[in-house]
């Protein structure tokens, strides 16, 4: 006997399996992309990477 869980059951793992993916929408930005050596937009003085994209 085999454990397999089906959906919505406690124990169900979504993985290359599951028979129900569903493709996410894709990201859309309002400004431009903050690159990780450009200055934080917090105003910090320090670097993206360094500040709020840790």
């Amino acid at each position: 006997m085999t454990n397999q869980h089906t959906h919505g059951e406690e124990g169900h793992v979504h993985g290359p399996g599951c028979s129900h993916h569903h493709a996410q929408a894709p990201i859309v930005r309002d400004g431009a992309k903050v690159g990780r050596n450009d200055p934080c937009s917090c105003a910090s003085g320090k670097k993206f990477k360094k500040c709020c994209g840790k």
